[in-house]
Parts: C-alpha cells; structure tokens; sequence
C-alpha cells in the first residue's frame, strides 16, 4: 500500500514503462510497423490515447520527442492501493 500522503498529493498516478529495459515506438499500432524511436523507463512521456483495452498506446517521448506507438503490455500506469 502506498503511503497517504501519496495518496491525496498525486491521486492519479503517471504511466510508467515497466517489466523491461526499452521499448520500441513504432509508427502504427502493430509489431511489424517501422521502428521511430526507443522509450526508455527512465524518460517521461505524454499518452495522447490508447487502443481497446490498452493493449497500444499513443505516447509522446518528451525526452526524445518521438511521437508513435508502443505496446501496453509494457507502458501502463502505476497501480497503488492507498489506505486511510
């Protein structure tokens, strides 16, 4: 569990990449697509949107400023039980 004050400072959490050391950003939401760039866990992104179920999303590197795709299997929000 998170602490409070987390809790009521930043309720809703920041996406994250997680579970791997890079991931692709691609130029259509598939694997096969063309690679534009790489996000790293250690940069910051903006998510414009995401497909059903999240499964892609639509981010904006804002350390490389890559715009493009990647999988949600690796990028999704950080998941925090807060209790009071």
């Amino acid at each position: 569990a998170a602490p409070a004050s987390s809790c009521t400072s930043n309720p809703y959490l920041p996406w994250a990449v997680h579970g791997t050391h890079a991931v692709t950003i691609r130029s259509t939401a598939t694997t096969g697509s063309t690679a534009a760039g790489i996000l790293y866990p250690s940069h910051r992104f903006t998510v414009h949107k995401t497909t059903k179920r999240a499964t892609w999303v639509y981010v904006t590197d804002k350390t490389s400023r890559v715009k493009g795709w990647v999988s949600g299997r690796y990028v999704y929000r950080d998941v925090r039980m807060c209790l009071s």
